[in-house]
């Protein structure tokens, strides 16, 4: 009984370590996705029209009153 669980223990392992290999060999390599870059610190702002739009239709809403729970 020990040994099959020593065996299948050790089958497991080793077929990790293959299929680790065999990703590093046959896988694609990463690569990150493209995105413009620019000095650090710098702000990108892209404005849609149709965010603002969106905002132009909220209506202002009622003001509800609150009490604080200590």
């Amino acid at each position: 009984m020990w040994k099959l669980l020593i065996i299948l223990i050790l089958l497991i392992y080793l077929l990790n370590k293959i299929s680790v290999v065999l990703m590093r060999a046959f896988g694609r390599p990463q690569s990150p996705p493209p995105f413009p870059r620019g000095n650090p610190g710098d702000v990108n702002v892209n404005q849609d029209g149709k965010q603002s739009a969106k905002r132009g239709s909220i209506k202002g809403g009622e003001y509800v009153d609150y009490e604080e729970v200590k």
